[in-house]
């Protein structure tokens, strides 16, 4: 007898295993990205190179230093176009930041890395601005707070 329906694996104690698993991701995808996530604050501005605009779009990495009681910490990011206007993003597009202390890294590329050149790298960015650690921006976001505007420079090489 030929039979071509589907048959599935009698293996005992399988299917538990399986519909806990899937649960299990069901449910993070609902933390993740649900709206009823932590509260963030909308962060904009402007970061400046030298006074003046950039040669190039660039980035701003937003690190948490530390979170406001019972939230979560998590970094944020933004991308600045030549004139420097930014928006932050933590969860999804321009949400901005988790209340808490950050402390804020710039990138912005002459060369952008490569993995088979890394050595051709280029910066635009003076190196202690490179790491949120050395860079001395620094940002305090305060529950409840309503959206923060900022403006920077960044001092050419």
């Amino acid at each position: 007898m030929n039979d071509k329906r589907l048959r599935l694996p009698a293996t005992r104690g399988s299917w538990p295993g399986l519909v806990c698993l899937l649960g299990a991701f069901a449910c993070l995808l609902a933390v993740g990205c649900g709206s009823d996530g932590p509260e963030t604050v909308q962060v904009r501005g402007k970061i400046t190179f030298g006074g003046g605009e950039w040669p190039k779009p660039g980035m701003l990495y937003f690190a948490s230093v530390k979170t406001a009681e019972g939230l979560p910490g998590r970094p944020g990011r933004a991308r600045f176009d030549t004139r420097g206007n930014f928006k932050v993003t933590t969860f999804a597009e321009d949400d901005g930041l988790i209340p808490g202390q950050y402390k804020v890294g710039v990138e912005c590329w002459e060369v952008e890395p490569a993995m088979d050149n890394p050595q051709a790298a280029k910066s635009y960015v003076p190196q202690e601005f490179q790491s949120p650690m050395t860079s001395g921006l620094e940002l305090n976001v305060v529950p409840g707070q309503s959206a923060i505007e900022l403006q920077w420079d960044v001092p050419k090489q």
